[in-house]
């Protein structure tokens, strides 16, 4: 089932409830790990597709909404951004910690990734995940709008969604943001590509920059919580894959984000496990220093690997969101 929406707005249909035995029926309602909370009895999953800002791909979205009439945060709303091999359904858990805070949750599919369209790990150019996030913002924006008559948004994003919604407010300074936390942005990557992988991708770059290869086998190293790790590793909607040209991009924006840390305006909390094998936390501590003003948090937390907000510790984690997000409610 398609629902695709106009260009300045949302439109939103339900999913389908979750039924294994009918996997051609999509998209159905995401299930998260084992033993973790699902869907608040009055909160809704919905999805629409719609086109990104250059035409070249059907982008994905799920929303997860409170249904309530007298709902007093319903114009508050999270867009989140998920990361490298994920999708917005591994976020479900989401509105069971944060019901209280935020009346929506929005969370798209990147391109190449989930339930949108693209190549699984190919962009022609990491800063597209940039505009195609900058478009969902101001879409969601106009939507709460003319549904509940205003809007306030606060950005989340998880490792490689950690740098997209940093580039994001460099390049799109104006959107609608209130504030922004950050997940184990993607400043750089805790482990160096062997010798031979590395030759393939600068061979790939060369003569087939779009052509995915495989990269290092990592859902071990996302969670603490083996129920997290199976889930993640049994998730047909998960992939393992970088084009050389989502690769060489990537590092052309990180080193010019790293040099701009003094244009960043919009109140900043950075979230950093100390024990992530993927994200190297001190080059994002040292970058962190770097950004101006006293309105910016970070915080560490020294055992937690890279998915925090799926980690056993998960419940102070979604608590130190809340009090960020309450803290510049407006």
């Amino acid at each position: 089932m398609e629902t695709t929406a106009s260009a300045s707005t949302c439109h939103f249909v339900p999913v389908f409830p979750y039924r294994p035995d009918m996997v051609k029926k999509r998209p159905q309602l995401p299930q998260g790990p084992r033993g973790f909370p699902g869907l608040p009895e009055d909160w809704l999953a919905e999805f629409e597709t719609y086109k990104s800002e250059d035409g070249e791909a059907n982008l994905f979205a799920h929303l997860y909404r409170n249904t309530r009439d007298d709902n007093e945060v319903a114009h508050r709303a999270l867009v989140v951004l998920h990361g490298q091999g994920e999708h917005s359904g591994r976020y479900v858990h989401w509105p069971h910690y944060l019901h209280s805070k935020v009346g929506s949750i929005y969370a798209p599919d990147h391109r190449g990734h989930g339930q949108s369209s693209g190549a699984r790990g190919h962009i022609s150019h990491f800063d597209l995940y940039a505009h195609d996030a900058a478009r969902a913002i101001r879409r969601y924006d106009a939507y709460l709008k003319a549904s509940v008559g205003r809007s306030e948004i606060h950005l989340v994003g998880h490792s490689m969604g950690g740098l997209i919604a940093m580039r994001t407010m460099l390049l799109h300074p104006d959107l609608p943001v209130k504030s922004v936390a950050l997940s184990a942005p993607m400043i750089q990557l805790a482990f160096q590509l062997p010798k031979i992988k590395e030759l393939a991708s600068r061979l790939a770059l060369a003569i087939a920059p779009n052509i995915p290869l495989p990269t290092e086998p990592l859902a071990h190293l996302v969670s603490r919580d083996p129920a997290v790790v199976e889930h993640y590793k049994a998730d047909k909607l998960n992939h393992g894959l970088a084009s050389a040209a989502f690769f060489y991009s990537y590092l052309t924006v990180k080193a010019d984000t790293l040099g701009r840390g003094g244009d960043f305006k919009v109140p900043m909390q950075m979230m950093l496990p100390l024990a992530d094998r993927i994200i190297e936390p001190q080059a994002t501590q040292d970058f962190f220093a770097t950004l101006p003003g006293s309105q910016n948090k970070l915080l560490v937390y020294p055992q937690l690997f890279h998915e925090i907000f799926n980690e056993p510790e998960k419940e102070q984690i979604f608590t130190d969101l809340r009090f960020w997000i309450k803290s510049h409610a407006g």
